[in-house]
């Protein structure tokens, strides 16, 4: 396997997965980033950074993303490292250009 790049910005990637020319990465440092074909962000989800104590008590947020699926029709699914586990599931809403 050969070095490809590095893409500043991403806090402890756990993994990513690629879909629809996207790239998904749960990062363990509290948040999912959404990367386009050209490694630009197109979306910074649920950031749990300034959230101290009781992280798996806001819903709004994440704790420690640890892997990700798309399904067939955008949907995205996040999986997180809690002691009770947590799986969401975010509704693909594509827009009108």
């Amino acid at each position: 396997m050969d070095y490809k790049r590095t893409i500043p910005g991403v806090r402890k990637p756990c993994c990513f997965y690629q879909a629809n020319g996207q790239i998904f990465i749960p990062e363990l440092d509290k948040r999912v980033t959404i990367l386009d074909d050209k490694d630009a962000i197109v979306a910074l989800l649920g950031d749990g950074a300034g959230v101290k104590e009781g992280i798996d008590m806001h819903p709004e947020v994440f704790a420690t993303p640890h892997a990700v699926t798309v399904a067939s029709n955008g949907d995205l699914y996040v999986t997180e490292w809690l002691p009770n586990a947590r799986v969401r599931k975010f509704k693909h809403t594509p827009t009108s250009v």
